[in-house]
Formats: C-alpha cells, sequence, structure tokens
C-alpha cells in the first residue's frame, strides 16, 4: 500500500472512532453570525432614515488620515495641522458630520468636526456613545498626543465610548471607533455641542478659550457615495441612534447612567422580540452580552444596573459571578440572556462549562435557568439561557456542580485525548512515509 492511501485510510478511521470517542473535526465559523449586515438607519426623535456606509478600499486609519507632529515628525508643519487630510473633501465649517466607513478592515463609526484649513474660529463638543458591541474600540483619536495644549479626554468601557475635543481655528477634532460593528448593533450617540459639551465654562482647562468661542452650527450624517455623499441635516440638541435594520422595525435609545445603561424601546408591535445591550463594566469574570425580550405590546424602557439587588442573597448562597439588576415599567415580560465567562475564571473556581447557570429573580427566589454553551472562543465561553422575569440576573453554578478536584490524576475529557494521540500519531505516520518513500 502506497504512503498516501496508507494515510488516507488511517485519517478516515480516526474519524470513524471520532463518531464512538467524541473526538470530531472542528466545524467551519458562523456564516450567518459573520454576514455583514444587509441595512441599516439613522433615527433622531421620530424622524429615521435608510443610510449607506462610506465605502473604500483602504483602512478608516488611512481614510481619516490624522496628522500631527508625532504620526507625520518629518512633514512640513503646514501638513501636519492636528487635523483630518483624508476626509477634506467631506468637511464643512462649523459643522460636525457623521458616517459609517466600510473599508479593508471592516466598518467603523466616524465622527469629524469643523473644516481644516477653513474660516472657523474652531470649537467644543462632547459625545457620549452608548450600547456599543463589546469589542469596540477607538481606533483613531484627534487628537491623541502628550502636550499641555491637548486637552482633549478620552474614555471608554464595556459597551460605551466618550470623548470631549476642544480645537481652535481652522483644524478639525473628531475620531473612529471599530469592533463588532460589522454584526447587528444599535449604538446612541449624546451629544453636546458647544454650551452642552463638558469643556463649556470649564476652567480646570490648561486653556478654556483655545476654541476662541468657535461654535457648530449644524450636525450632518454621510451616506452612500465615499467622494459626494447624500447629507442628512440633525438637531444639535438631541440624541441619534445608528443601527441595522429598517425604520419599520422597533428602535431602542441608550444612555449612560453612574452604575449602567438605560434603553428606551419604541415602536413596538406585535411582541416583536427586542435586543437590547447591558453593560458589564463592573466585573471581568462575568458579562451579560445582550437581552432578547419577547412579550412587549407597546414602548418600554429598562435600566440595567450592574450588581446585585439590596436584600437579596446569592442564588442557593452560592458567590455569583457577575450580577445584574433590572428595572422596568414592564414585568410580563421574558426574555433570552446571552452571558459570557472567561475560561481563566471558570479553571480558578474549578467548573466546567456545563456547571454554569443563569439564575433570575422576581424578588422572592431564584429560578435556575438551563445555560448552553453557544461560542467557544478559548478564552471565553458564551452562554444562552431563557427566562422568564427580568427583575435580577445572576451568572452563577448549578446548584448540582461539583468542583474539579484539581489535585486529583484525572485525565482531560476523551476528546482532548482523542485529538491529542490522533495529531501524535498522525505526526509519526507523516515520518514513516518520508522513510518510505526515500528507501523507495
Amino acid at each position: 500500500m502506497s504512503g498516501n492511501r496508507l494515510l488516507v485510510v488511517f485519517v478516515a478511521g480516526l474519524l470513524a472512532a471520532g463518531a464512538v470517542t467524541g473526538f470530531a473535526p472542528l466545524a467551519a465559523g458562523n456564516t450567518a453570525q459573520d454576514a455583514s449586515p444587509e441595512s441599516y438607519v439613522i433615527e433622531q426623535g421620530t424622524y429615521c432614515e435608510p443610510i449607506e456606509p462610506l465605502q473604500t478600499s483602504q483602512t478608516v486609519e488611512s481614510f481619516y488620515d490624522y496628522r500631527n507632529h508625532v504620526t507625520h515628525p518629518d512633514t512640513d508643519p503646514e501638513d501636519r495641522q492636528y487635523s483630518s487630510y483624508g476626509t477634506t473633501h467631506l468637511q464643512e465649517d462649523d459643522t460636525s458630520i457623521l458616517m459609517l466607513h466600510e473599508g479593508t478592515d471592516g466598518t467603523s463609526l466616524v465622527m469629524v468636526h469643523d473644516q481644516l484649513h477653513g474660516n472657523s474660529s474652531g470649537g467644543i463638543v462632547t459625545f457620549d456613545i452608548v450600547g456599543l458591541p463589546s469589542e469596540s474600540e477607538w481606533v483613531v483619536q484627534d487628537d491623541k498626543y502628550e502636550a499641555e495644549t491637548n486637552m482633549v479626554e478620552w474614555d471608554s468601557g464595556d459597551g460605551w465610548a466618550y470623548a470631549s475635543w476642544i480645537w481652535r481655528d481652522a483644524r478639525t477634532d473628531g475620531g473612529a471607533i471599530q469592533g463588532g460593528l460589522g454584526d447587528e448593533f444599535a449604538v446612541t450617540i449624546q451629544p453636546g455641542f458647544n454650551e452642552a459639551s463638558d469643556f463649556h465654562e470649564n476652567e480646570s482647562l490648561h486653556d478654556p478659550e483655545w476654541h476662541e468661542d468657535g461654535e457648530i452650527d449644524s450636525w450632518e450624517y454621510l451616506s452612500g457615495d465615499a467622494d459626494d455623499p447624500e447629507r442628512f441635516e440633525l438637531a444639535l440638541d438631541e440624541p441619534v441612534t445608528i443601527r441595522t435594520g429598517a425604520c419599520d422595525e422597533p428602535s431602542v435609545t441608550y444612555d449612560r447612567t453612574d452604575d449602567g445603561f438605560t434603553a428606551s424601546v419604541t415602536g413596538v408591535s406585535g411582541g416583536d422580540p427586542i435586543t437590547l445591550r447591558p453593560s458589564n463594566d463592573s466585573n471581568d469574570n462575568g458579562s451579560f452580552d445582550w437581552i432578547d425580550v419577547t412579550g412587549l405590546e407597546e414602548d418600554a424602557a429598562f435600566s440595567f444596573a450592574n450588581g446585585q439587588p439590596a436584600g437579596t442573597d446569592s442564588p442557593h448562597e452560592v458567590a455569583s459571578l457577575s450580577n445584574l439588576t433590572v428595572t422596568s415599567d414592564h414585568d410580563d415580560v421574558s426574555a433570552t440572556v446571552a452571558f459570557s465567562v472567561s475560561a481563566d475564571t471558570l479553571e480558578e473556581i474549578g467548573y466546567h462549562p456545563e456547571d454554569v447557570a443563569l439564575y433570575a429573580t422576581d424578588g422572592t427566589e431564584w429560578t435556575e435557568s438551563n445555560a448552553t454553551v453557544v461560542d467557544d472562543s478559548g478564552e471565553r465561553y458564551q452562554f444562552e439561557a431563557d427566562v422568564d422575569s427580568l427583575e435580577a440576573l445572576a451568572i452563577a453554578p448549578t446548584q448540582d456542580a461539583t468542583p474539579i478536584d484539581e489535585e486529583s490524576d484525572a485525565l482531560p475529557s476523551p476528546g482532548v485525548v482523542h485529538v491529542a494521540v490522533s495529531i501524535a500519531t498522525l505526526l509519526v505516520l507523516a515520518t514513516v512515509t518520508r522513510r518510505y518513500r526515500g528507501d523507495r
């Protein structure tokens, strides 16, 4: 028998053995999750408009093209004016522009204030961006360098990002956020233009008058053609939500509180499932990724706070990995909850993934819900579980979970053993095959 045929027969034998031992080849990625959303909308109050990302063959960093003395040290000072050079064809005086950019590095949320080499005096703006996917982060920061004159403040957490900008005449400010925007999302921008900015009359700044009382007069969303996009005028004093989907679907507007998020749901009809994004800033062990609420027949409001409700005990007196308190004006709802636990945490407390459960309470007692692993990245396990109450949620071991004896000589699970043995055997077989060929 030739070496190639011997290898084929051996691999076939491994696959057949896998049916008995639990070993199986790795599955391909979830194409439904990986697929890009088909449509986007922008909403402000009752206004809703379908939008399209600006598509280019660039990364968002190249598209924005931010330049300063650090990023372009050998460039003429006139060509590194602490501004965006890649979006000059889109900029306008005293105008803030907002857009989705779709490039070689995926989908990004981009914002640019004012016009480079324009006639404006400068300005101050604060954006609090809430409801972001957990992977989201600032990838372009205009400005980000060490100097007294750089007064821009940047901050972020799980599900949110913040910036307060101040800039002088004939320059821009802004940035770009990336991560998780290739899937379904709903992100709300709480704006603070001019007097509503956190920098207005802020005497703690190095130079509170840096912007020379310049103001933003217009806020626009750009859609479609990257060279000549359609422009939608937005109100300066109302939050804006950008989300996947269509205008006739329910909408969620997010805001940030001291200990979590609020979510206002509008446009509800026919009991449509509504996906909500809670906050997880207080705990790295376990996180609540999203909550699909069902049973809503009218508009509703939800408040998510990290932590356990006052006066309640942990489920069956076992320390929880993470807690979420939910306050709502609708109690008769059920939900599917997606949550994650880090592999390091499970190893530290000595439990398997199948020992993890989701608990819900209506204020009287905890009810355990079976949790199913839906994703295993190696670093974190993501679970889904159905609950009939949303007053409080807890991630904790199941009531019948038995901790792993870390000092025992127990072998890894059969699947892991067979994978290791199979790989080792394949390597040996490959060596034998090479020697066989060399002897011919």
